[in-house]
């Protein structure tokens, strides 16, 4: 099963245990592969949410049939965004495989079911041989492990990731490397990357190149991802003198990841499949191949325009509506602030900072204003 449903399923409901449904598991599964068909380009800020927002809609479908706990929907978008995605996703996928009851029929009373033998011409009640100890305990017994028996629960789990999810090690390496790097926030834009190019269609792709090239890949794409917020964060593009230092330090850190990052539950070999180190020589031809196979037209990434703009503005919102005299003085920090410090202008620190370099400059000023004065009743 996808760990990402059940992170997303476990977030709706933080009272519930460890040990989700499996019939919940299943529908938000199904429901998340049937969108992928029925709404498979949606906006880069609505991909972000696309499987939360398939688990949501799951719990809503199941929680009186499986009696769940109240449902908190924390969603990783603004709410109003959000609640676009979760009306348009459910109104798409109502015919999804929603456990119904059958459709009933006529209803038959006992006498009616009598009326009904009297007129039915009389058929030979089929033979069946008694059966023995061992038939009869066999239902209840554990099956045997084999070369055809049913698969244990690790094999489901491998079976889970194979051709199907995203390889096990790119979401908990994609955050760790943006957690490392004070990018919390592009962590969603940049799995939805890859997932755009690996799963398209909600399977893994037969591309020889991707599936040889992963790792650098993954590199790839967290350098566009960066550089573009840096672009229209700041206006600042890169150049030859910028891009050697930086590739330097993704590599640094994809080094660092494979040492550090735990992926859970999964074996060695499983955990890491596709794997590979990458040298400069791989980053280069990755960067080039993103280029040439234009994988950077998808509404992930055009979208990030519209990511860091709603940010943006949220965050001068927030600004302000502050109230210096009724609000205590502190930094705030939300779900929509900026993605790094360094560029957060309008910080307490930054602010601080400024008034210090204000009054040194006008000292500065008065300083030499004096100086002249004198100088010119002197002469």
């Amino acid at each position: 099963m996808s760990r990402q449903i059940e992170q997303a399923l476990l977030s709706l409901m933080p009272t519930y245990g460890s040990d989700l449904p499996p019939a919940l598991v299943e529908l938000a599964g199904s429901l998340l592969a049937q969108s992928r068909h029925q709404a498979s380009t949606l906006k880069a800020d609505e991909e972000i949410a696309r499987t939360y927002a398939c688990a949501n809609i799951a719990c809503d479908r199941l929680k009186i049939t499986l009696d769940l706990p109240p449902i908190e929907p924390r969603p990783p978008i603004p709410p109003r965004i959000y609640k676009r995605l979760y009306t348009h996703l459910d109104n798409i996928l109502r015919g999804s495989s929603t456990p119904t009851r059958a459709t009933p029929g006529r209803t038959r009373t006992p006498g009616s079911r009598f009326r009904d033998a009297d007129n039915s011409p009389s058929r030979p009640l089929p033979s069946r041989a008694t059966p023995t100890k061992e038939q009869s305990l066999a239902q209840f017994r554990t099956p045997t492990k084999g070369p055809t028996g049913t698969p244990t629960k690790s094999t489901r789990k491998k079976e889970a990731f194979a051709g199907i999810n995203l390889h096990a090690w790119i979401q908990p390496t994609t955050r760790w490397v943006c957690a490392e790097t004070d990018h919390k926030k592009l962590a969603p834009t940049i799995l939805a990357g890859m997932e755009n190019i690996i799963t398209p269609a909600g399977r893994r792709t037969d591309d020889e190149w991707v599936l040889q090239n992963l790792t650098a890949l993954f590199a790839a794409i967290y350098f566009f991802v960066t550089m573009r917020v840096k672009a229209l964060a700041s206006g600042e593009g890169i150049d030859r003198e910028g891009y050697v230092p930086l590739r330097k330090e993704i590599l640094a850190l994809l080094a660092r990841a494979r040492s550090e990052v735990t992926v859970k539950d999964l074996a060695e070999e499983d955990a890491w499949e596709g794997w590979s180190t990458v040298k400069s020589k791989d980053f280069d031809d990755a960067v080039a191949k993103v280029n040439e196979r234009a994988w950077l037209t998808g509404d992930w990434y055009q979208g990030i325009a519209d990511v860091v703009k709603l940010s943006q503005r949220s965050h001068l919102e927030d600004v302000e509506m502050q109230d210096e005299e009724t609000i205590p003085k502190m930094q705030i920090k939300k779900a929509d602030t900026m993605f790094q410090d360094k560029y957060d202008f309008l910080s307490e620190a930054k602010r601080t900072k400024y008034m210090h370099w204000k009054e040194d400059m006008f000292a500065k000023i008065a300083l030499s204003t004096t100086q002249g004065a004198a100088m010119e009743v002197d002469t």
